[in-house]
């Protein structure tokens, strides 16, 4: 190996090892310490028709090419746990949390974020975040950080009316964690 590397540097010029090198230390630094993401539960606590819609409003945009939410969506590196969740997250926890506003509960609720692993996956170091849906009063999203006190939220529309899909897709965005688990 090392004769394979004297070699190659000595066929290329001063000013190709100095670019050679860079990039490969560049590439080095990019891959070690990356955690991709966000990784992120979705809940919808309104189990009605009008939220299946919203379901389905969120699958299409984290399925399409244009979702970027400025830059924090990574296709094909962030995930969206939608169907499947993990096991410690029920509809009842998400409720205490959100809609109850249960200090206790919310800390189990991040701490289960936060313990969060799939065997086999290419992830064992937790998850970023939630993102929940309630329609109870008026329709409106929430999000809470792993490790983080403060649930954000935004309404969607006003009691009575149901979401249009931008407003859906932009409050998304707008409550999407940020990545939390260390490279």
């Amino acid at each position: 190996m090392i004769n394979f590397w004297s070699s190659l540097l000595r066929r290329l010029s001063r000013q190709g090892v100095l670019v050679f090198a860079s990039s490969f230390i560049i590439h080095l630094s990019a891959s070690a310490g990356y955690a991709g993401g966000p990784y992120v539960v979705w809940v919808n606590l309104d189990h009605s028709f009008d939220g299946e819609r919203i379901d389905s409003v969120v699958a299409d945009f984290v399925a399409s090419n244009s979702i970027n939410c400025d830059g924090q969506w990574k296709s094909g590196d962030s995930l969206l746990y939608m169907k499947k969740r993990p096991p410690l997250i029920d509809d009842d926890l998400v409720r205490k949390v959100f809609l109850k506003r249960d200090a206790i509960q919310r800390k189990y609720l991040s701490d289960a974020l936060r313990k969060y692993s799939e065997i086999g996956f290419r992830h064992y170091d937790g998850l970023d975040g939630i993102v929940v849906y309630s329609n109870q009063g008026v329709a409106k999203m929430m999000s809470l950080t792993t490790k983080k006190k403060e649930i954000q939220s935004v309404v969607l529309a006003s009691r009575g009316n149901r979401p249009m899909k931008k407003d859906v897709e932009d409050a998304f965005c707008a409550l999407l964690p940020p990545i939390t688990r260390a490279p």
